[in-house]
């Protein structure tokens, strides 16, 4: 057997799986949520004889080795290390130059380990350190129990004090050098690199000392230096705090979910303090795509705090300044607008920019209110946004020459986007910032435009207020080119033109639904988030009895977010009476629900076809079952819809 057989043999997967999820069992299977998207129905399987794991939910699958590679983010050579020593199996002897490596690299952590810790008992002893600690107690507010979680140092301000502690304790000049503790200049001469300074100790992703982070407490330069590059301390690859943020990242933590990442080490250490513990920060480099990357595997959220100087109109172009508390004076992290997008779409991730209010560091605004941080972090805006707004700022859209030089400055960016839908919503929303046409700023963007729809034929509906909305003999809305996408985005526009002349017809609507025995409207029924916010808006309107919007401007004396109602400028409302009005209301419900069926039915069928795959594969039945089920219970409530429009159509026509 190899050693890839015997760790299988010895590590039970229904085990190592149901250590981090609620497993019940399911015939011959286990299931339970998945692990790596929310749910609320049970998606996630875990075979106990072929010792395998399917989530239908992301679309997971493997082993025991899959499951530890992705659930930890590990690539395979550390999840086959990890699962060996759990199952207590030797491996291999690497080759000789392999061990001297590895012999070496384990040195060099032990001595910045062992540096940590004596700048550690500096800190908290030496009188020389009560400058120190008054600033890192009183100025920043941290607490004894983080000072020693985070192991908050202080350097002697002596050029030997170090070099003397850790050779008297086995390790030679050389060592020290190659750890980036000890500097040898031209002329031979050591010294301890770090001298009279606040310490910070740098871990990796195990939580393994690989360097320092510093700070001068005199005014003197350079004011914040990091450890220089090393065989254990690489800055691209390296996120400060990500050894204690890997589990509430994944996992979410105090209403948040996924990372945040912040400008420098006070700002982690500050936030996690207040409960906050999914925040990381740079090593006062651009940002890169390995850091992207390791925050990726564990969720695809990540949120960019940045302070307002930071994310202004004067430094997008030429890469957004996010190290103004990163520990380095010379080095300094950039955010480069367009290097990040690329991020995105290359990884698949959902990168949000949060701005900090003015004046406010990230530590300081958690202490003062944390709701305020949840918030902030919550309503995160999406990158892509954040930069064309931060790039329009810099043009004067009143002038026609501004505008089509505002279009040439968003247009790298637009281009770039591959999904169409967020391409489609980001064209209208620069043709409404411009007052153009979607036709022009397409033109002059340079990308590829939606397809025209068809001509309706005659049996079709038309609206009362001109738009038209084909049908089958099931009354369902699709049109005869088979685009229900485009359609959506109309049913969606149309349905909340009408919520914003009357959002009390919204209880009618719910009505309706819900004697089709269908759930009442929610966000998830819309597609744009524009669109979400506004029936959002809308929908608390409706529950609170006020009558209409007044102007489309504001409700209650409440400002509404014209993002969305300059959406629906075009949807013009053309009936003459309130019953009409509620009648075209409910009959859009119940459209926008039948077509919502009608993609959740087809995306069932897709997993139900790749079950049957399985199946025949790997003998697994129980799942196909299950999602039979929940394929019935759409195609009954998609029936449902149809025949509640089919009989509104049936009233009409009477």
């Amino acid at each position: 057997m190899s050693v890839i057989d015997d760790i299988k043999a010895k590590i039970d997967l229904v085990e190592l799986v149901g250590a981090s999820v609620k497993l019940t069992k399911a015939g011959r299977l286990y299931k339970g949520l998945s692990p790596f998207k929310q749910e609320r129905t049970p998606s996630f399987f875990v075979d106990p004889e072929r010792q395998y794991f399917k989530c239908y939910a992301s679309g997971e699958s493997g082993d025991i080795f899959g499951w530890v590679m992705k659930r930890e983010g590990l690539n395979f050579r550390d999840a086959l290390r990890e699962l060996a020593q759990k199952a207590g199996i030797q491996l291999e002897e690497r080759t000789p130059q392999q061990q001297q490596h590895d012999d070496q690299a384990e040195r060099l952590r032990t001595a910045v380990d062992e540096a940590a810790q004596y700048f550690h008992r500096l800190f908290l002893t030496a009188p020389q350190a009560a400058e120190c600690r008054t600033y890192v107690k009183e100025k920043r507010s941290l607490s004894n129990e983080t000072i020693s979680n985070w192991m908050i140092g202080f350097s002697l301000n002596d050029y030997q004090a170090l070099t003397n502690y850790l050779t008297q304790r086995g390790y030679t000049p050389q060592e020290l050098i190659a750890a980036g503790l000890v500097i040898e200049n031209d002329e031979g001469r050591r010294y301890d690199r770090f001298r009279g300074r606040l310490m910070i100790p740098i871990r990796d992703e195990k939580g393994r000392a690989i360097g320092f982070g510093s700070r001068s407490l005199d005014g003197s330069e350079p004011k914040y230096m990091n450890s220089p590059a090393t065989l254990i301390f690489e800055k691209s690859r390296t996120l400060f705090g990500l050894d204690k943020a890997r589990a509430p990242i994944r996992n979410g933590v105090n209403g948040l979910i996924g990372s945040v990442l912040v400008e420098g080490y006070m700002d982690v250490i500050g936030v996690a303090q207040a409960g906050f513990t999914n925040v990381v920060s740079s090593m006062g480099t651009s940002l890169t795509e390995d850091q992207f990357r390791a925050l990726k595997k564990l969720h695809p959220r990540i949120v960019l705090a940045l302070d307002p100087d930071a994310a202004g109109n004067r430094a997008i172009l030429r890469g957004v300044d996010v190290a103004r508390g990163a520990l380095e004076r010379d080095d300094i992290a950039t955010f480069d607008a367009q290097g990040v997008l690329r991020h995105e779409s290359k990884l698949n991730a959902d990168i949000r920019v949060a701005v900090m209010p003015d004046g406010k560091d990230p530590d300081e605004l958690v202490i003062d209110g944390p709701d305020e941080w949840r918030r902030l972090i919550q309503q995160a805006r999406p990158v892509v946004e954040h930069v064309i707004d931060t790039l329009l700022a810099n043009y004067n859209l009143d002038d026609p020459r501004g505008k089509s030089e505002a279009v040439q400055a968003v247009a790298p960016i637009v281009k770039d986007l591959t999904d169409p839908v967020q391409r489609d919503y980001y064209v209208q929303k620069l043709s409404r910032a411009l007052k153009l046409t979607e036709r022009a700023v397409t033109q002059a963007l340079g990308v590829v435009a939606m397809p025209a729809q068809r001509p309706i034929p005659k049996n079709s509906d038309t609206t009362a207020h001109g738009a038209t909305l084909a049908t089958n003999s099931s009354g369902l809305g699709l049109n005869r080119a088979g685009d229900s996408s485009r359609l959506k985005v109309n049913l969606e526009l149309h349905l909340l033109a009408l919520l914003a002349n009357k959002p009390a017809l919204l209880i009618d609507a719910n009505v309706s639904l819900t004697r089709a025995k269908l759930s009442v409207l929610g966000i998830d029924d819309f597609v744009n988030p524009a669109v979400r916010l506004g029936f959002n808006q809308l929908s608390r309107v409706a529950m609170g009895g006020t009558p209409q919007v007044v102007n489309a401007v504001s409700v209650n004396n409440e400002a509404i977010d014209d993002d969305w109602l300059g959406l629906i400028a075009d949807q013009k409302i053309m009936l003459d009476d309130d019953l009409q009005m509620r009648e075209e209301a409910v009959r859009t419900a119940l459209l926008l629900r039948a077509s919502n069926l009608e993609r959740e039915l087809i995306t069932m069928r897709f997993l139900m076809d790749q079950a049957i795959d399985l199946a025949k594969e790997d003998g697994i039945s129980a799942d196909l079952n299950i999602l039979n089920r929940q394929a019935q219970e759409l195609a009954s409530n998609r029936f449902r819809a149809q025949k509640a429009l089919r009989l509104r159509n049936a009233l009409m026509v009477e």
